[in-house]
């Protein structure tokens, strides 16, 4: 293992991994930074005392390793998975799905003698926001299998 601390800046680093801002306590206020690799290494001081080399790490730079390993765990650990929809929201999601499609609603839409194109398939959209306007009445809450909005078919 390769291990970096620099206590001003609040870096642990293992194995060029970087963590900054972290609490770095009960480290001696003298210390600029470790260098430790594999078996040795050597503490650096911001008093002027020369470099000490060191074949054991302090029980302050193990600390500073762990609070390094929570840190970076935390970073990798895949994202929560997301809560299911509640009510309210499949509710909205409902109202925005008639939204889009309320266009489908106007008559001349679907009038040859008044849309040229017009909507061929108006009837599908009418059976699709019927399935909609349900859920948006009377919403659930979790996840839904949603109607799959059609695919607008027009002609001259």
């Amino acid at each position: 293992m390769r291990l970096t601390i620099i206590p001003s800046d609040g870096l642990v680093s293992v194995n060029k991994v970087a963590i900054l801002d972290l609490t770095l306590t009960n480290i001696p206020a003298n210390i600029h930074a470790i260098q430790w690799y594999e078996t040795q290494g050597e503490i650096e001081f911001t008093d002027g005392t020369p470099n000490q080399p060191i074949t054991v790490l302090p029980d302050w730079a193990i600390n500073a390793e762990s609070v390094w390993q929570v840190a970076y765990d935390a970073s990798i650990a895949p994202p929560p998975a997301p809560l299911p929809p509640t009510a309210d929201q499949n509710k909205a999601l409902a109202a925005s799905k008639l939204y889009q499609t309320d266009w489908t609603t106007i008559s001349d839409v679907s009038d040859p003698s008044k849309s040229n194109p017009y909507l061929m398939n108006v009837a599908d959209f009418t059976a699709y926001r019927n399935q909609i306007r349900q859920i948006a009445i009377n919403p659930v809450a979790g996840n839904i299998d949603w109607v799959v909005e059609p695919t607008p078919k027009w002609s001259n």
